[in-house]
């Protein structure tokens, strides 16, 4: 109990007469509320629709306000709340209850033109009993921080579930009487009263709430008449010209949710996420080890977010800077990093595979109050234990790179380093509570394990997506690699969110034991462990051939000389030697090379490499051209030409051997000897796509074949978009800068993900190229495939 300590709140008991008093009343007010709902839209529900929309967002606010006073503004209000009190003023009584009880009940939310339509729908259309296990999860911040303490009946369980008439709604069963009471309770099918009660409460005041508001809508036409309903209006038809982007977002289904029916579980839509992600590191490796430019841009980004790299107070910087053990560092944790993220989300992947060969006979119509089976259960408690490890990963590494990256790190120090620990402290500048920066007070959560498990993951990258999203200010305080690891941590989160679907209702006894889910999870990830005994160690040495890193120099976005190929083709060298002793020390140690130890997880793929210089045809030509004959002497001319064309050719060849012309031209790509920049075309005829003239120019960008001409510039990220939806794509934006691409025709399954620039809106050149290069590798996608229309 509380005893002993004053901050802890004590909850209410109350006798099974008071708990069924209680619940009588709510179910009375709720099933009267949504009759009343279902009476006048039944009726009204055009005019109620065409009138919302119509309606500017001051005097949809002023409804809302009127249907609700004291409403909060903000969207997540109770996020609000909980950086507006400490945890003992919470404790001890918080001044904002509605905030921790009715989160979704705010303005910013509910004045937009989607959000009440949908939450009318929904809970006019369908039995409170649907809604129990949402309602349940959106007090789950209010429940952890103590806000909010459920008063408790002991013997007895209550059903809300399946209950779908006003009298069997919070009717409550004795774990005396009947033997499975207690067990419904205990797997979630049923509530404690307590908590019951509070369910009630919440639903209470929302269909109240909606109630209102329908008749403030509505307030000059008779609404208790009686007689024949109306057809109800599509949905369609509602809401085709209120999107509120042309490209649809997890955000917004996120934004959405609570004003819907709780979407079922989509496996499908869950797995083409996490194949699109393990694709992605992938892709990754391969980029790591094909083209010096991306590795060299990743070198720089990994140093960049050190802590090595913060000044202490007095203005020192870390002495390791000057070091290769610096380097060594960054270099290790690149690779290694590179090479574990593919093995978990592969990991992640077969553990989907797993479930859904086991999942329930109605997989997409799980709800409160149906009971799973228990193998099903438990693989579920597997995964579920999966994902929290996994989780463990890019919340280590923004631990890290959070404080130390660049738009950031003058906002902490780093303390004086202990000479006999590696660890590095770092301290704030200044606390973002008392400074008011609702940002960086989010961005600190993630430092902070009691927090994050406090306030929810899932539920601070839904608002830090949202604080990004709508202030300029703040996406320019996200270096790009933090935006990936919100895109990371936000489709961990959603998997989370997923797996709650999944489950009938909250939980009291286990499915299965901490121990039996550890050691599960270490037969399972004993590749991670091996990969992590290859790369890391003295015996590695990173720096003998990863620096200094001005040898990955890789001018491909300039226009193509000798020069110019020349250092290509010497950074590709030196590239290759750097992943050679890495797969040489893996050899020693493990008896295996790096690719080897993965066993079969990275698909073969030739390296693409630039091709030796040969002077184009075109060139030759003109030389030919400009050879000034004597007029009085055809013959002498005629040696002449043959002469200087005999001296361009053994120039030519020269080229070949010892690379030392003065010439310029193209590198002429020889299958043979060298994989192409893109994808050479298959002896089936391609298939084609009319596209329009930005399209094609976009194509032309991301498919770019070197020649002497200057190569294209920036891309805008808008451009790629629509080009990417003309041929077939369905875009949805995810958390921060990570956006799923995903083919409508059959004939391409996988989806692919792409990430946005940030903070800037236009993609440079060279990245351009490499997305080019994963459309080859994914879909077989080359210049052959686009025409103008």
């Amino acid at each position: 109990m509380t005893a002993g300590n004053p901050n802890l709140p004590t909850p209410t008991f109350l006798s099974f007469q008071e708990v069924k008093r209680a619940a009588k009343q709510y179910s009375a007010d709720i099933f009267t509320a949504q009759q009343s709902i279902v009476n006048i839209l039944g009726r009204h529900e055009e005019t109620l629709i065409k009138r919302w929309l119509k309606k500017t967002s001051t005097q949809r606010q002023k409804i809302l306000t009127t249907a609700f006073p004291g409403i909060p503004a903000t969207h997540r209000p109770d996020f609000w709340a909980t950086s507006k009190e400490s945890q003992i003023q919470i404790r001890q009584g918080s001044q904002y209850r509605d905030c921790w009880l009715l989160p979704s009940l705010n303005l910013e939310d509910l004045s937009k033109p989607r959000n009440l339509l949908l939450f009318l729908r929904s809970r006019a259309r369908n039995p409170p009993g649907t809604f129990v296990n949402a309602d349940t999860n959106s007090v789950h911040l209010g429940y952890v921080a103590r806000a909010l303490i459920a008063p408790y009946l002991s013997g007895y369980t209550m059903l809300l579930a399946r209950q779908n008439t006003q009298l069997a709604y919070g009717r409550m069963i004795s774990w005396d009487e009947d033997p499975e009471a207690f067990e419904m309770m205990s797997t979630g099918i049923g509530l404690q009263p307590g908590e019951g009660l509070q369910v009630m409460e919440i639903q209470q005041r929302k269909m109240q709430f909606l109630q209102k508001c329908t008749q403030l809508i509505l307030q000059d036409l008779p609404l208790n008449e009686t007689g024949a309903p109306k057809p109800s209006v599509p949905s369609d038809n509602i809401f085709a010209e209120t999107a509120s982007s042309q490209w649809p977002s997890l955000t917004q289904e996120i934004e959405e949710a609570p004003y819907k029916v709780p979407d079922p579980f989509d496996m499908a839509r869950l797995r083409s996420f996490i194949v699109a992600r393990r694709n992605e590191a992938e892709d990754n490796i391969w980029s790591l080890r094909e083209d010096p430019s991306h590795f060299q841009d990743a070198v720089i980004e990994w140093s960049d977010h050190r802590q090595e790299k913060l000044l202490t107070a007095s203005g020192k910087s870390h002495p390791v800077l000057r070091q290769d053990v610096f380097w060594e560092r960054v270099l290790s944790n690149l690779v290694l990093n590179a090479y574990t993220d593919l093995v978990s989300w592969d990991i992640v992947l077969k553990e989907v595979d797993h479930l859904a060969k086991i999942k329930p006979p109605q997989p997409n119509n799980t709800t409160a109050g149906q009971q799973l089976s228990k193998e099903f259960s438990q693989a579920l408690a597997h995964f579920e234990y999966l994902i929290e490890q996994c989780i463990k990963g890019p919340i280590g590494n923004w631990k890290v790179a959070m404080v130390a990256s660049p738009p950031l790190r003058q906002l902490y120090v780093r303390e004086p380093q202990d000479p006999h620990s590696t660890r590095i402290r770092v301290a704030s500048k200044t606390s973002s509570r008392k400074k008011g920066d609702h940002l960086l007070w989010l961005l600190e959560i993630f430092l902070q394990d009691d927090q994050l498990f406090l306030c929810g993951l899932e539920n601070v990258c839904d608002e830090l997506e949202r604080e990004i999203r709508s202030n300029q200010a703040s996406r320019e305080r996200i270096s790009p690699y933090i935006a990936h690891l919100i895109s990371e941590l936000s489709l961990l989160g959603e998997i989370k969110r997923q797996i709650g679907l999944m489950t009938p209702g909250p939980r009291i006894l286990k499915v299965l034991e901490e121990d039996e889910k550890k050691a599960e999870f270490s037969k399972k990830t004993k590749l991670l462990k091996d990969i992590f005994e290859a790369l890391t160690g003295a015996h590695q040495n990173y720096t003998s051939t990863g620096i200094p890193l001005s040898k990955y120099n890789y001018p491909s976005n300039k226009r193509r000389t000798l020069a110019t190929t020349r250092t290509m083709q010497q950074a590709e060298n030196n590239l290759d030697a750097f992943w050679s002793q890495i797969d040489e020390n893996c050899s020693k140690r493990t008896g295996k090379s790096l690719h080897q130890l993965l066993d079969g997880l990275l698909k073969d793929r030739p390296l693409q490499r630039t091709a030796d210089w040969v002077e184009s045809d075109s060139k030759l030509q003109h030389r030919k051209e400009n050879i000034k004959l004597d007029a009085t002497s055809s013959q002498l001319a005629a040696l002449e030409l043959q002469n200087r064309t005999e001296e361009t050719v053994t120039a030519t060849y020269l080229a070949q051997e010892k690379q030392k012309p003065k010439t310029r031209g193209i590198p002429q790509i020889s299958p043979s000897t060298a994989a192409p920049d893109i994808a050479p075309t298959n002896d089936d005829k391609p298939r084609i796509f009319e596209v329009s003239k930005r399209g094609f120019k976009v194509f032309t960008t991301l498919f770019y074949m070197p020649t002497e001409e200057e190569p294209p510039g920036e891309l805008p990220w808008s451009e790629f978009l629509s080009a990417m939806a003309s041929v077939g794509f369905s875009i949805k934006k995810l958390d921060g800068s990570a956006w799923i691409f995903a083919p409508v025709d059959d004939e391409w399954k996988q989806s692919i993900i792409f990430h946005e620039p940030h903070p800037g809106s236009k993609i440079p050149f060279q990245v351009a190229r490499r997305f080019g290069r994963r459309l080859w590798r994914t879909y077989g996608m080359s210049s052959d495939n686009f025409r103008r229309a």
